[in-house]
């Protein structure tokens, strides 16, 4: 199971949907083993859909997500003109890599 990020940008003066993640999570096949979406509207600077995708690797999970995101925003009225910028795994490597750092002098 992957989480994968998809970065959204709604077109100038709009707003995602508040469902998006519900609408994207309609349009994946059965097939594509997509589990769970969750939009986070308020992210900087542009809204962050996360979708985690069942995959045999990051690749795979990677396209399947970039696929649903782009036969959404091509299909549904809803999420017409929103454009994907980019769809990929997060990186979480800093929040750990600061879990066992050694604390900063002063």
């Amino acid at each position: 199971m992957y989480l994968i990020h998809a970065h959204l940008e709604p077109p100038p003066g709009a707003a995602l949907p508040a469902d998006a993640d519900v609408r994207v999570r309609a349009l994946a096949r059965p097939e594509e083993r997509v589990r769970h979406g969750s939009l986070h509207a308020d992210a900087r600077p542009h809204p962050v859909l996360g979708l985690f995708v069942a995959a045999s690797s990051l690749e795979a999970a990677e396209s399947v997500a970039r696929r649903v995101c782009e036969r959404a925003l091509d299909l549904d009225p809803a999420l017409r003109g929103v454009r994907l910028l980019r769809c990929e795994a997060p990186l979480v490597a800093p929040y750990y890599e600061g879990l066992i750092a050694p604390p900063a002098p002063g």
